[in-house]
């Protein structure tokens, strides 16, 4: 019968589907593992860079305590001793130049220490994004190389299989099928469970029930034994064993 044709057309569609699917997986955690690898390197280069701004920050706090306590011992110097004016003069100007100097390695430090923050910032976020790549790949099938490769060999005559059996279909009924198998995903085909479409959960009418059991035991082999259900619009299908 027509319909049976259709439903078996069915399974080998989604079979292929299913097959096409398992591949991307594998294709998936490939690049998932490629993302990871990026992110560790990123990671490494990051931290590196980090250890470089906590040495600085240890470089820029001795220099400015060297130059505080030189600040501070010229001040002192500057308060007690009695001096000439001239030497009061250059006192004042080491003075200033030391302070000056204070204040743009205290500069440098506000710059070392905002720039410390962004890498440490950018360290977390990849942390992360590695976590959040870890999980997907976890949670992806595991697939060796070699099964990987028999899957991707069955496809080839699953495709011409589809094919062949296609051809043979009336034409009318092989463009429904493809319209429908485009709209559902490949799968244009609903069973009939106890008189409801099992897609759409919808009861079906009596008119609806006559027509398919009146048309699947008639079995003409045309489009017009393909009756579909009212709501969802896919074939119905109450299958061999539901006919007895």
């Amino acid at each position: 019968m027509l319909i049976d044709k259709l439903w078996e057309l069915q399974q080998l569609q989604l079979d292929y589907r299913r097959t096409e699917h398992l591949l991307e997986e594998s294709d998936l955690s490939s690049m998932l593992s490629q993302k990871i690898a990026k992110t560790e390197e990123q990671l490494t280069g990051l931290r590196g860079e980090l250890e470089g701004f906590k040495a600085e920050e240890i470089r820029i706090g001795e220099k400015l305590d060297e130059l505080s306590v030189k600040v501070h011992e010229a001040g002192a110097k500057l308060g007690k001793e009695e001096m000439s004016e001239d030497k009061v003069q250059k006192l004042e100007e080491k003075m200033k130049k030391l302070t000056l100097e204070k204040e743009k390695i205290e500069d440098a430090q506000g710059k070392n220490f905002h720039e410390r923050q962004d890498v440490e910032d950018q360290i977390r976020a990849l942390e992360l994004l590695r976590e959040k790549l870890r999980n997907e790949l976890d949670n992806l099938p595991k697939s060796d190389a070699e099964s990987r490769a028999a899957v991707k060999k069955s496809l080839p005559a699953l495709k011409k299989e589809i094919a062949a059996r296609k051809a043979k279909l009336p034409l009318k009924s092989k463009l429904i099928f493809e319209s429908l198998s485009e709209k559902f995903s490949e799968a244009p085909i609903a069973r009939v469970e106890n008189s409801t479409c099992d897609y759409c959960h919808v009861k079906l009418s009596q008119k609806t029930l006559f027509n398919l059991h009146h048309a699947e035991e008639s079995g003409n082999g045309d489009a017009e034994e393909l009756i579909r259900c009212e709501v969802c619009g896919k074939i119905l299908y109450a299958g061999t064993k539901d006919r007895e």
